[in-house]
This record gives structure tokens, sequence and C-alpha cells, in this order.
């Protein structure tokens, strides 16, 4: 799909111009316009720029799904900074990986977010991963006495000037108290977000396109990469996405993933470019979000399948009349109920295929026969949504090209295609193709040459809670805990979900510690990545090859899942 403007600026001007009413997104039940999104980045914007936010700039937007967050984005994107995308379920050391590693300039983050310690992650955060950082800014509660569309930003008048007057109509600063807001980092100034959305000077002129986006992700060393997309990209992408997946005017997006991860942020941009409205909330809740459908007519919503299994089991099938398409991820494969529940729903199911690199939504199975093989549809994978999109599968031990219905690594030809993983060209040139084909990673097969079924990961990362994870960074926080000498994790399933599960050998003497081992990892990183479990062994099993000794994960994974099982039962590697 070929869009006439190459950035959101652009897009979002001509679109405020054409339809300035029309809803583009509905945060905690209040609706914002275009006009209203298109004037509130540009004012923040203009705040960003007063205190010295230029173009190149990285900015971590540590923020739940909100307007804010999107605010954030677009503003960052006029201006020609970097967001550097950050899960809220992230602790110190993921933190501290990114601010550092991605050498962050600006920190944006919402301190009373769910009760969680930001000021403490912070206090985590070594110093030598800060020095680049220039500031924060801190997104305040909104005020329940605020009465403006959005509540923690207010309604700007003039939505069509090509240089609006930007005063908000409300005190901006009502949401937060005179006194300056406390310095969360220590030597760095804080500024309140309402006070940048207060800023009355135009913004810089937008920026042309340029990178714009990072998503974390785990790739196959101990360091997550950080991939890197275009403006052009993206919005693309979104157009291409809402095309492929049947949005008219009439169309309302539900946001069940994070906008910090490709599933959200394709989810978004789809809403974005074609002018629909985008349903969000800062935390998902299956009961929350079965009732939004309901209310506001919700067409389209792409999840994992524990988020539409829970959807679905919290509402009668009556909640999602309006239902068009809901596309799934398989996730949480031990969730067999899904499709039954779609049954009886009335739910419109069809498989999906995405990554960090390629964009989430990339593809879909079809429900259409002239589409591709339909018999597919309840199948993870997809028919690729760009028409000169290729895929093919290759032997990953003689580096052939295999025949439909083969299985080997899959390698996806695509327009979405990162610009590459930033400040690393040397893994940006091993993960391509010489004739620019992305490898995935991932097992499964082509139907035809856009039409493929993906059946699992290469290797051994591993899906937890929707986002991809590599065990070797939550090995290496296992191996700094008391007693600890070596770490081995693997997933396993139970009650339908896969989880992280660690088997550890310890130093002559020293005594385990489960209890201990379980808080100290559910401080330094996302509670998802915390081993469910802990089994010390004398040894891990292994085998001998002819370079190396390997050792034995999946008879691990065999442990694991019987431990989980039953956990009376002895480890027997």
């Amino acid at each position: 799909m070929t869009l006439p403007y190459s950035t959101f600026a652009e897009h979002l001007d001509a679109l405020a111009a054409r339809r300035p009413e029309a809803t583009l997104l509905i945060d905690q039940d209040q609706p914002i316009s275009a006009a209203q999104l298109r004037n509130q980045s540009r004012a923040l914007a203009s705040g960003l720029a007063r205190i010295g936010v230029r173009p190149g700039h990285r900015v971590a937007v540590w923020l739940p799904n909100c307007a804010a967050w999107v605010e954030s984005f677009l503003a960052c994107a006029h201006l020609g900074a970097l967001v550097l995308a950050v899960n809220t379920r992230f602790r110190a050391l993921e933190v501290a990986d990114i601010l550092g590693r991605g050498q962050a300039d600006w920190l944006m983050f919402w301190p009373g977010f769910k009760g969680i310690d930001f000021a403490g992650i912070l206090a985590a955060v070594p110093a030598s991963e800060l020095t680049r950082l220039q500031g924060a800014i801190a997104v305040a509660e909104p005020d329940p006495n605020d009465v403006t569309p959005n509540n923690a930003t207010p309604n700007i008048a003039t939505p069509n000037d090509a240089t609006p007057n930007v005063a908000p109509t409300t005190d901006a600063t009502s949401t937060v108290p005179d006194a300056p807001p406390p310095a969360f980092i220590p030597g760095k100034p804080t500024h309140r977000y309402a006070d940048l959305m207060a800023s009355q000077e135009a913004p810089p002129a937008a920026q042309g396109n340029a990178g714009v986006l990072c998503f974390t992700t785990s790739g196959t060393t101990s360091k997550p990469k950080f991939v890197l997309h275009d403006q052009q990209t993206l919005l693309r992408h979104g157009g291409t996405v809402a095309q492929a997946f049947g949005y008219d005017d009439h169309s309302c997006v539900l946001a069940s993933a994070p906008f910090c991860g490709a599933f959200g942020f394709a989810t978004l941009a789809g809403g974005l470019v074609q002018g629909v409205p985008v349903v969000c909330a800062p935390v998902f809740n299956a009961a929350e979000s079965a009732d939004a459908i309901a209310r506001y007519n919700v067409t389209h919503t792409y999840a994992n399948n524990e988020a539409l299994v829970g959807m679905m089991q919290a509402a009668p099938a009556s909640a999602f009349a309006s239902a068009r398409l809901f596309g799934f991820a398989s996730f949480t494969p031990a969730l067999d109920n899904m499709l039954d529940l779609a049954r009886e729903a009335g739910v419109p199911l069809t498989g999906l295929y995405g990554s960090s690199e390629l964009i989430a939504l990339v593809a879909g199975q079809p429900r259409d026969p002239a589409e591709g093989d339909v018999s597919a549809r309840h199948q993870p994978g997809g028919t690729l949504i760009y028409p000169e999109a290729r895929v093919r599968a290759r032997d990953p031990e003689t580096g052939q090209v295999l025949r439909h219905g083969q299985s080997g690594e899959i390698e996806i030809l695509s327009p979405s295609l990162m610009q590459g993983y930033l400040d690393n060209p040397e893994a940006t040139r091993n993960a391509v193709t010489d004739d620019g084909y992305f490898k995935t990673g991932d097992l499964g097969y082509t139907l035809t040459e856009r039409q493929f079924v993906f059946q699992t990961r290469m290797g051994d990362s591993l899906r937890l809670s929707g986002f991809l994870v590599n065990p070797v960074e939550i090995e290496q926080v296992v191996e700094t805990l008391p007693g600890v000498r070596a770490c081995q994790v693997v997933g396993a399933t139970r009650d339908g979900k896969i989880v992280p599960y660690a088997f550890v050998l310890l130093h002559d003497g020293a005594q385990a510690d489960p209890a201990g081992w379980t808080a100290a990892c559910k401080a330094a990183m996302a509670g998802f990545k915390a081993p469910v479990g802990f089994t010390v062994l004398d040894a891990f099993p292994s085998v001998e090859s002819a370079n190396s000794v390997k050792i034995q994960k999946h008879r691990l994974r065999d442990m694991a899942e019987a431990m989980l099982s039953d956990p009376s039962l002895p480890p027997t590697p």
C-alpha cells in the first residue's frame, strides 16, 4: 500500500484537517479526536523542544497503553527523536540496559503507575548507565476533577491552523502540585509532562522521515537487541494492516497488547492510519476488555491466546456481536478451548504472525479461499499482507530451500523489514540473507510463495506472557544469586502457559534458597521472567559432540514438565 505521506506529522495534519472530529483513541473511556491528538502531540513537541530534546536524541518511553504514550511517540516523531520503547514490567536490570546500551538522552515515565516503585527501580540503575541521560519527564496521575476529554492532556483549540494557539483550555498543571517534582535520578532534572503540554510556543518544523521507534527483542546473545524502524515503514505498515484486515470507517480496534511491543504498536498504527478508534487501557483486564468490546462495538483485536480466552470467558456471547476479526498468536498453545469458546461466542478467529524485525500482523491466515489455504486458518502464521512479500523455508543443516510442506527455518522478504539493529551492524548483517530475506529463527513450512504455517521457535528462546525472552538473560541473573554456581533455564507448561523453570548447580557448601532466589529475581526482572521453580542438580545432562559438550535442554524441559505436574517427584536427569 502506498501512502501520500512519509511522516506521522504529515499524516496527522492531513487527517485532522479532513476529519477533525474523528475519534482516534479511547483512553480509559475518554475519546480523543484527530484534532485533539494532533494538537496535543504538537504541544508536547514544543515543550520537549523547550527543555532540549533535539533531532536524533533517544527518548526512552516507559509508559503503559495510554494517550500519553501515543502523544509522546508522535511528539518525538515530529522532532526527529528516536523512541526506545520500554515495557512497564521491566525492572532495574532491563531498564539499566536500555538506558545505558541504548544511550538514552531522556526518560519518560509515570511514577505512580500501579503503585510500582519507579523511584526504587531507578535508584538501582548504576550511575554508569546514566551518563548520557539529560533528564526525565514524569506523567502525573489523571485528576478526576479535570473534565477535559483527556485528563492527562487538555483539549487544545484550533485544530486546522498550521500554527495553532496551543494554550490549553484548562489549567494544564492542575493535576500536579506547585512544588518542583522530585529528582527521581540524582543529578538529572525531572520535568512535569503537564508543564510541557502547557507550552504556548509553536513547535519546531516537523522533521522528515528517519528512524523513530526501537523495539527490544531477545536474540542469540545474552543482550537484547534494539530493532529500529523508520516513520515511513511504520506508516505504510499501518495502512497495509488496515487494508488487509478489512478496516472501514465503522471499524473500532481494541489494543489488547502493549504499545511498547510489535503487536501492540501494529494495532495502534493500523487505527491511526485508517483514522478509526483504538480503545486502550493502562492495564489489560479480561472482563473490562470484554465490556469495552460490547460498549464500543469493537470489530478487531489481536492478542495472545490467554487474553482471548480470558475475554471470551468473562462475558456472554452477546458482548461480541460486533466482532469481525479477532487474531491470535499461539503464545500459550495448551489453551485448547479457545476455538470452542470462539465458536460459542460467534467470534471469527484467525492465526497471525509477526516479529519485532518485520513488525507484527505482517501475516494472517486467510478466510477467503482466493487469498490462500483456509484450512490453516486456525494455525499461527498466515498469508503475508504485502502482495510483493515472499516466504520460504530453509533446511538449517543443508542450507537448501525446501518444498512447500517441508519444515525448516522461515525466511521472509517484506517491505516492513527493520532498518536494522540499533548500533549493531554485525547483527543486522547476520539477520538478513544476501537477497534481502529476514532469517526469522522460527520453524515452519510454506503453503504458497506468500502463505506459511508457524510451528515453533528454533533454539531455546522462550515466549513468556507474549514476549520473546532469551533464557540467557534469566540465567545470568540467577548466577549472581548467593550459592549459585551455574544455571540453565527452560520453558515448561503450567496451567496452559509457558513459564520459566531454573536448574542450578551450587557452590561447595552452599545451601539452596528457592524463596530468596525467587524474590531476588522478581526484584531484578519483569515478574514473568522470574523462574517459577528451582531444582538443584549435581550436573546438567549433557552430550559430547566433535566440537563441544552440549547441555541437553530437551531433557531439562522434560524434567521441568514433570516437576510442575508433580512437585514430589525427585529430579531424574
